[in-house]
């Protein structure tokens, strides 16, 4: 009952708020595609328990609805576009809108358009159109639940209940932060007023660590297998992805003259970061270079006046894949949507699949994180790799750095070649690592005696003076000794003499010589399970 009563309310609001009707919008309608206003009539369609007229352009023999042409007047009182805000210039939203027709109380629609207006300086498009599917569901909440409310009586006993509607949902983090950020904005610029703390950090379900996306190795095979199957267009698409790992708003909105060639034949790509709002390059390989090139003549050839390095396509015909093979440039750029549905395509036709023999659904954010784990799994440094994808942040990074098992197995490996222990059997600090550079070497040689011994080699600070330890046996009792599993072989043989002479010792009861051998034997036993505990 409380659902029927719900439409019914957003059916009344739909009727108030278009104030229209179709025989008074007949006499001025217009093709929606064209506004060609010579159209004719096209036969009927069935919807539900009525037939509604059709309508087709006599000039672009475009099909629409009177009902359509409702929708869409409506939605465009209830927008506001991406020039508007302010945003036009960025990606290709020069004619996006976001629509607030489903954002049912006044007030909060007010709010939210000041809200929008306010972060679209440093927020992406798509950013503001996801808050706008959060403050949705939101609003649908209240008129469910809370059809009269007012922004005064928003209280956390009604934030409490909205919660529990969403939790459980994929999104249900994001839905509550949308929602704090709009009602934290409006109250700090005193948009409006409400109780403080309605959402709280402990508000938010626990945030699962997300895989990343990445292409297994047997699907970009077969994909590169196929490769020459898509338009050319497209496929020095899918090169400069598959090497770059951009975002796709980077990817679709880099420019002709992105490609830097340096003096000493260096190759570099210049892109739009739109999420840290910036220029920047990256370095490219000679191949990739000679594509993008090919790329800038295609452009040339084909598309007059057109500022960006890959295309859009004209119209085709829905539902066959032989528009890959026809490829019509249309002068804007390339839509996600569009360059996805291509990967899509071809993964059905050529049977791309992964392990379990499924069918791979390609996404273009894969390509990201496919470069990030690559470059991970190579041994390329978090830091390069975190400035190579335009990260802010090495949390961001680490989402995108998959370390395969194989990979994960060989540095354990190579870390336990190189664990350097102390006479307590403890890692010792110092280790390959720290002789990263030759300044690091030039301070390790004034600074430390590092004299190698026959059991590992000595760290004492050359500050302290010269050892006065007498014999190598006085080293196993020192802070300053450092050894590893390469020296196990000579630490056990030291370990069977330790041991004798103290069984000898205690059968004579010579107890000076037990008394020196014993802390001996102790540590070099915690140096030596230390090490070995490293081999298995």
């Amino acid at each position: 009952m409380q659902k029927q009563n719900s439409t019914n309310q957003i059916q009344e609001f739909e009727r108030n708020n278009l104030q229209i009707v179709e025989e008074e919008l007949l006499d001025g309608i217009a093709c929606p595609r064209c506004q060609s206003t010579d159209f004719r009539k096209d036969g009927t369609d069935k919807r539900k328990t009525t037939r509604v007229q059709r309508y087709k352009c006599k000039s672009c023999n475009y099909g629409f609805t009177i009902s359509g042409v409702i929708k869409r007047k409506r939605y465009q009182q209830n927008s506001i576009t991406a020039k508007e805000l302010g945003i036009a210039h960025k990606y290709h939203y020069r004619s996006k809108s976001i629509g607030l027709d489903k954002i049912y109380q006044p007030w909060l629609r007010e709010g939210f358009v000041r809200f929008i207006r306010f972060i679209a300086n440093r927020s992406e498009f798509s950013s503001i159109v996801n808050h706008t599917s959060h403050i949705n569901r939101f609003s649908k909440f209240l008129l469910d639940r809370y059809p009269a409310i007012t922004i005064s009586e928003l209280d956390r006993n009604v934030i409490l209940e909205y919660l529990t509607t969403i939790r459980g949902l994929k999104h249900a983090r994001q839905y509550i932060g949308s929602l704090r950020l709009f009602l934290e904005t409006g109250v700090r610029n005193n948009w409006f007023t409400v109780p403080p703390y309605l959402i709280t950090d402990d508000d938010y379900p626990k945030k699962i660590k997300p895989l990343p996306r990445y292409i297994p190795e047997e699907v970009m095979r077969q994909l590169n297998e196929h490769l020459d199957k898509l338009p050319e267009p497209v496929m020095r698409m899918v090169l400069v992805h598959q090497e770059c790992g951009f975002r796709v708003s980077e990817l679709v909105t880099l420019r002709l003259n992105c490609l830097q060639e340096t003096p000493n034949g260096g190759c570099f790509i210049l892109y739009t970061n739109w999420k840290l709002n910036k220029e920047d390059t990256k370095p490219i390989s000679p191949e990739l270079a000679k594509v993008i090139k090919e790329q800038q003549e295609y452009i040339s050839q084909y598309l007059k006046d057109f500022d960006y390095l890959f295309c859009g396509q004209e119209h085709y015909q829905k539902g066959k894949f032989g528009f890959t093979e026809s490829f019509i440039p249309k002068p804007q750029p390339m839509r996600k949507e569009k360059f996805t549905r291509f990967l899509k395509e071809l993964a059905h036709k050529y049977n791309i699949t992964d392990s379990t023999g499924k069918i791979w659904n390609f996404q273009s954010h894969q390509f990201r994180h496919t470069v990030g784990t690559r470059m991970i799994n190579n041994g390329v440094p978090q830091h390069i790799v975190q400035i190579y994808l335009g990260h802010e942040s090495p949390e961001m990074t680490m989402v995108y750095a998959h370390i395969h098992d194989e990979t994960l197995r060989k540095e354990i490996e190579k870390y336990h070649e190189s664990r350097v222990v102390n006479f307590q059997g403890e890692t010792a600090e110092l280790d390959e690592t720290v002789l990263s550079s030759n300044d690091d070497l030039e301070w390790f040689k004034k600074n430390v005696q590092a004299r190698a011994l026959e059991h590992g080699y000595c760290a004492r600070p050359k500050m302290l003076g010269d050892c006065d330890i007498p014999g190598f046996d006085g080293c196993y009792n020192c802070p300053h000794w450092r050894t590893n599993k390469n020296f196990l072989p000579v630490l056990k043989d030291t370990l069977e003499r330790t041991n004798n002479v103290l069984e000898k010792a205690q059968n004579c009861g010579w107890q000076l010589q037990v008394h020196k051998n014993m802390p001996i034997k102790e540590n070099l036993e915690k140096v030596i399970k230390t090490l070995e505990a490293d081999n298995d």
